[in-house]
Order: C-alpha cells, then sequence, then structure tokens
C-alpha cells in the first residue's frame, strides 16, 4: 500500500530531479557545448526545450510537494480544511516562504529560456544562478535546516554544495546524451572532454559533503546497517559508486574510441551515458527518500549481521602480538612476489603461494576481529541512566535475579551450585565488554551454553522492555561500584547518573545542565566542606545528596538533590551501602565522566581545600575525551526495542 508519505518523497523526488536537470542543462549549454565548433540548430532546439520542459516539472512538481506537506503539516482530513491550511503554511512557516521563494527563482530561470536571439548567453548565465540559488535553499528545508547551532549551519552549506555538484554533474547527463545523438564523433569527443573537468570536480565535491553529512546524520556503522535511513544512504552510495564506475569508462576508454572514429563507438556512448542518466535519477530518488525519512541518529539501529567489528583487539598488547603472528606469513609471501615479478620462472608459484597463506590467514582475521553480535547490540538504554531507574533495577535484580547470581550479583546466588552451568560474576571487569543492546538481548531470549544446557531463562515475557533497561543500568551502575569500593576510582569510563538538582536562586538543574563543568558530588547536607570553585578559577558545580528522608535546602552556591533515588543511586555508584554514604565525596569530570571519590578515612582528606583543589586540578587537566555518558548518553535514540 502506497502511503502519503511516499507519495510526498516521490513528488520531492520528482521536483528535485527537474531542478537539478534544470541547472545541469542550462550549466551545459553554458560550459561544455562551445567545446563543439559545430552544433546543429536542432540540437540547440532541443537543449532549449529541454530546459523548459524541466523547468515546468519543477514547478508542477514543487507546487505538488507544497500541496502535500501542507495537508501533512496541518493535518487536514477534508478539502476545505486543505485549502485553508495551504495560506496558512505558505505564510507563516519557515517551508512555506522557503518553498514560495525556491518556485519562483524556477519559473524566472524557465522564463529565460529564450528561443533565439539576443541575450542569450546572459539570459543562460542569469538562469544558472536563479536555479542554483534556489537549489541551495533545498538545504535550509531539509535536515540541515532543522538541526540547530554550528553544526546545523555547516550542514546547510555541506547539503547546497552537494546538490549544486549534483545539478552541474548528473543534471548534464541527459544533454550529453542528446547531444550523442546529433554531434559528430570529433565534434560529442570534444564535448566529453570539455564534461571530463567539470565533471571530476563535481564528483571530488559530492563525495566530501556527502561524507560530511553521513557523519552528522548517520553517525555510525551500526547506524548505517542498522535503519532505514542507513540503508537508503547504502544503497544511494552503491549507486553513486555504479555511476562514477559508468563516468570513468566513457572517459577513459569510450571518449577516446569515439575521437578515434571506432566503428559503434557513438553508440556504446549513448548507452553507458544513458545508464548513467538513469542511474542518477535513481541516486536523486533515494535523496528524496532519504530526506523524507528520520535521521539515522534518531533511530534505535538493528544490526543485521551475527558478527560485529572487534577493533579493541588492537589496543591490546596481546592481541597486537597475534594480529602480527597472523599477518607475517602473508606479509613475507606478499613480498616473495614482488621478488617473482622480476624473476618470471618462480612467479606464478611465489603467487600460489601467497594465495595459499592469504586464504589461511582471513579465517584467523576473522576470529580475532570480529565477535558476535545480536540485532540488538548497538541499541542503547533510553532512561538516561537516570537514578530513578538504577534504584528501580536494584529492586528487580532482588526480585529476579539475585537466586542466581547473589545479592552483590557475584554468582553465588542461594541455588548458584545446584546450576548445570555456574551464574556468571557481574562484577567482573569483563562485564563491562559486553554492550547495554547485547545485555538487553540476553536478558530478553536467555543464554545457552555450549552443551545445549540453559544458562539463563529468558526474561522478555517477564519484564516489560523499561523494566529490562533498568535492571541494565543497575548492573551497570553495580558493577561500577565495586571497582570505586576496591581502589578508589573507576577502571571503565562511568558517567553522572541522571538526577534533578534544586540551587538556591530556585531554579532546577539536571546532569545535561552540567556539561563542561566538574561537578564536586558530596553526601552530606549539614557539614559542608569548603567550596572547591577557587581551585584556579576552575568551574566547579557542587552537588550535595539529600538522604531520602531529609528535606534540604541549598546552602551557598551548592544545589541540593531532590529526588530520594539519587541517595540509592550513588551509593550503589560508590560502592558504598546507604547507611554509610553520609559524608563521601566523589568528583566528575567537564565531561561528565566519574573520576575519583574519597571516604573519611581515606587518605589526602578532601575536607582540605587545597588537597581538593590539587585533586581537581588534575582531573580537569586531564578529562575522558569520551561524550558525555558514554554508553548512556541516549539522546538520539527515539525508540525502544521490545
Amino acid at each position: 500500500m502506497i502511503t502519503i508519505a511516499t507519495v510526498m518523497a516521490m513528488v520531492r523526488g520528482l521536483h528535485l530531479a527537474a531542478t537539478l536537470s534544470l541547472l545541469g542543462t542550462v550549466g551545459f549549454i553554458a560550459w561544455m557545448l562551445p567545446a563543439a565548433s559545430v552544433v546543429p540548430d536542432s540540437l540547440r532546439h532541443r537543449l532549449t526545450q529541454l530546459w523548459r520542459v524541466s523547468g515546468l516539472i519543477a514547478l508542477l512538481a514543487g507546487a505538488a510537494w507544497f500541496i502535500i506537506q501542507s495537508v501533512t503539516i496541518a493535518g487536514a482530513d477534508t478539502l476545505a480544511d486543505a485549502l485553508d491550511a495551504l495560506p496558512v503554511v505558505a505564510l507563516h512557516t519557515r517551508y512555506g516562504h522557503t518553498i514560495a521563494a525556491r518556485l519562483g527563482l524556477v519559473l524566472v530561470a524557465t522564463l529565460f529560456a529564450l528561443p533565439s536571439g539576443r541575450g542569450m548567453a546572459a539570459a543562460r548565465y542569469s538562469s544558472l544562478v536563479l536555479t542554483a540559488v534556489a537549489l541551495a535553499l533545498q538545504a535550509v528545508i531539509g535536515h540541515a535546516g532543522a538541526t540547530a547551532g554550528a553544526t546545523g549551519d555547516a550542514l546547510v552549506l555541506s547539503e547546497s554544495l552537494h546538490l549544486l555538484a549534483a545539478g552541474i554533474w548528473l543534471g548534464a547527463l541527459l544533454p550529453l546524451w542528446l547531444s550523442l545523438q546529433a554531434l559528430a564523433p570529433d565534434q560529442a569527443a570534444s564535448v566529453c572532454a570539455r564534461f571530463t573537468p567539470i565533471g571530476l570536480a563535481c564528483v571530488l565535491v559530492l563525495a566530501g559533503t556527502g561524507f560530511a553529512q553521513g557523519l552528522a546524520l548517520i553517525g555510525s556503522l551500526p547506524a548505517l546497517f542498522g535503519t532505514q535511513y542507513g540503508h537508503i544512504a547504502v544503497l544511494k552510495i552503491t549507486l553513486f559508486l555504479a555511476a562514477l564506475a559508468l563516468a570513468a569508462l566513457n572517459r577513459l576508454w569510450l571518449t577516446d574510441r569515439l575521437a578515434a572514429r571506432h566503428t559503434h563507438a557513438c553508440r556504446h556512448l549513448q548507452v553507458s551515458v544513458g545508464i548513467e542518466t538513469c542511474l542518477g535519477l535513481a541516486i536523486v530518488t533515494a535523496a528524496a527518500f532519504m530526506a523524507s525519512s528520520m535521521p539515522a541518529t534518531h533511530e534505535a539501529p538493528i544490526w543485521p549481521f551475527a558478527w560485529r567489528p572487534n577493533l579493541a583487539v588492537l589496543s591490546d598488547p596481546f592481541g597486537r602480538r597475534e594480529l602480527l603472528r597472523i599477518l607475517l606469513p602473508s606479509a613475507i609471501a606478499g613480498g616473495l612476489v614482488i621478488v617473482g615479478w622480476f624473476w618470471r620462472r618462480a612467479f606464478w608459484l611465489l603467487l600460489a603461494v601467497f594465495v595459499v597463506a592469504l586464504a589461511l590467514a582471513v579465517p584467523k582475521l576473522a576470529s580475532l576481529l570480529t565477535i558476535q553480535a545480536y540485532p540488538t547490540t548497538f541499541a542503547t538504554s533510553p532512561t538516561e541512566f537516570a537514578d530513578s531507574s538504577i534504584v528501580h533495577g536494584a529492586t528487580l535484580f532482588a526480585a529476579n535475579c539475585a537466586m542466581c547470581h547473589g545479592a552483590e550479583a557475584r554468582g553465588d546466588g542461594p541455588i548458584a551450585k545446584s546450576l548445570p552451568v555456574p551464574p556468571a560474576d557481574l562484577t567482573a571487569p569483563h562485564f563491562r565488554a559486553h554492550t547495554e543492546g547485547d545485555l538487553f538481548w540476553y536478558i530478553s531470549h536467555g543464554m545457552t551454553a555450549a552443551s545445549g544446557a540453559v544458562a539463563m531463562p529468558a526474561f522478555g515475557n517477564v519484564l516489560s522492555s523499561d523494566n529490562r533497561w533498568a535492571l541494565i543500568d543497575f548492573l551497570r551502575a553495580n558493577n561500577a561500584g565495586q571497582s570505586a569500593r576496591l581502589t578508589g576510582r573507576w577502571t571503565m569510563p562511568t558517567p553522572l547518573p541522571q538526577f534533578d538538582a534544586l540551587c538556591a536562586n530556585g531554579s532546577t538543574i539536571d546532569r545535561d545542565d552540567l556539561r563542561g563543568r566538574l561537578v564536586h558530588i558530596i553526601a552530606d547536607v549539614e557539614d559542608v566542606p569548603a567550596p572547591a570553585a577557587g581551585a584556579d578559577g576552575l568551574d566547579v558545580a557542587t552537588i550535595l545528596l539529600a538522604p531520602p528522608d531529609h528535606k534540604a535546602k541549598p546552602v551557598g552556591t551548592a544545589c541540593v538533590t531532590v529526588e530520594p533515588a539519587a541517595w540509592n543511586a550513588f551509593s550503589i555508584l560508590l560502592g558504598v551501602t546507604p547507611e554509610a554514604l553520609a559524608q563521601t565525596q566523589a568528583l566528575a569530570d567537564q565531561n561528565g565522566w566519574l573520576r575519583a571519590r574519597w571516604r573519611p578515612g581515606d587518605p589526602d582528606n578532601w575536607n582540605d581545600p587545597r588537597v581538593l583543589a590539587a585533586v581537581i586540578r588534575d582531573i580537569a587537566a586531564h578529562p575522558l575525551a569520551t561524550a558525555t555518558g558514554g554508553g548512556h548518553d541516549h539522546h538520539t535514540s527515539s525508540t525502544t526495542l521490545h
């Protein structure tokens, strides 16, 4: 069934394709056609007709797009509602202002398609400028225009350049095809030679701007392969590479054959350019569907493969040695092949040795550099690692998991010894090697031992999706807390939980408001040490943890947590029982990562402002570079997996 969204994407694609054709046709007439010294009047007439038709289709399709978009924005169900929506959208929305300006520019650019005579050169360049501006404005009403700040401005510029390059290259393919039919072989070869440097420049711009937009709107390999937007992007990239291959074939082989007047060279080049034109239309259609889809950064990726890259092995000394051991025979064999190139009698034998060595290395490389994956592997929790979620997860763990894994999740529950497979120690360092999505899959679908025995039952039908994510938040916090209890620090990056705090000026802040500031956590609301804000002028926010049964007011510049869950959540993260948490302190760096904690009786008394300032300076000078929240920074997730 064709939905209104599909129709709108198709109409939008037709409008974009026609506008690109308008720019490409006028650009071809102005820049590429003059390479032919003899141009038949029939060809000039056909190109001018293409100019007009492209503009007319762009106007009609653009008007249709505006109508469908206006009906969608207004949620109109009747013809009367739709008619009422059109002037409102046109006059009171950025989309309406922009599309009206674009259609006006396209109309004037189309009217410049004069039949012949004086002023034609000025008309061509005026049409070029107007169409280019109309195309550039397209970026304002797409995903780039919806992105705020400097990132949005950069995306608008990038997409504008992307559209202009697409118009000059892809939009000129149909005029080139028409010229190949009408021009003499030597004249056609000259036009193709003129087309090459312009097309090459456009390809470079398309590749660069496409990569920049991909980073911003897709962002990661999982999003590329695991979201609808990413799938369309993969299709677009594939079509682009196919069109690029045909363009290279046309210039490096067929154009030279045409210039040398080889038999059938012109026909072969026409076929190749015709296919390239169709690929260009498919690329534009894919781009239109991408523009009508949610960017991949706002979707939860569904990983389609049974494995995923495991490049973390490269940071491990043992892993690097193993990689060298695997690659060394192939590298030696490859060197021998180079030697064999000069010693011809041994070349084929050495090449066979290289192929065998490579074939033996590939399975080992795959085993070393990949790891098992699941559809939810790259999913992230929608909870934002909130204090309430951590505490709720602790309750769920006690009710559903402690019998096997033990009260502290060490794998020593009351029934652990009676199980066929010992429960995992969820406080061990290797636990953090699993992604949140892996844990979600394990909890949802259970785990099976190599013998086929059930190692862990599935909880997908027992716990809701939200409860499973809360359980994962607790497991992460508990694992981090055990590390903090033993060493006073966190061996793996651990984010501040999401919490709310009340400040003296009456405002309420949360973790997100503390981005870029160091955070000093104090589990006390009465005996507060001297503020640490004077540490070399560093911006330090002081957050007081209020016990669940204590209603505290802000003290000085410090803010006080307002939710009872905050006390218990931090006790889990800091590896301290709720009863013993009082007077414990912790520090988080400016990127939101917990870095150090101090308890009464520990060395280097943080109640001494000089000692505390020294610790703060050290953390400020060496922040963790990862984005705030690490695996728990979920502002881009809009869906929850079930």
